[in-house]
């Protein structure tokens, strides 16, 4: 499960921001999630939530945003959002092109939002 990882260092980048400007307790804490990221939302919560436990940030909040996967056609330009389950290989719905497309989002992993005391 490489999300407790991912959760870990999370965490680590909110530290250390919390301490830049002198703060001791998370309260809210983004991030961003793409569709296409590879990470599971569901367990990245979940690694965040056993983190936390008996820590100052018990309390934190966690606001996952999924970012869905956004495509621009190879051939004609068309923006789209596309299938996660099949990638950047989903059909343009102007033309039918299936190859060729450029990711526009849906591949983030980033701490938007960071709050604290």
């Amino acid at each position: 499960m490489h999300e407790l990882a991912i959760a870990q260092n999370i965490l680590d980048i909110a530290e250390d921001e919390l301490a830049r400007h002198n703060c001791t307790k998370l309260t809210l804490l983004r991030v961003e999630i793409g569709a296409i990221s590879g990470v599971m939302v569901d367990a990245l919560e979940f690694g965040l939530q056993c983190l936390v436990k008996g820590t100052p940030h018990e309390s934190a909040v966690f606001d996952i945003v999924r970012v869905p996967l956004r495509l621009r056609c190879g051939s004609c330009g068309k923006e789209f959002e596309g299938d996660a389950g099949v990638g950047a290989l989903s059909p343009c719905p102007d033309c039918g092109e299936v190859l060729g497309h450029s990711v526009l989002s849906g591949k983030e992993l980033r701490v938007t939002w960071i709050e604290g005391n």
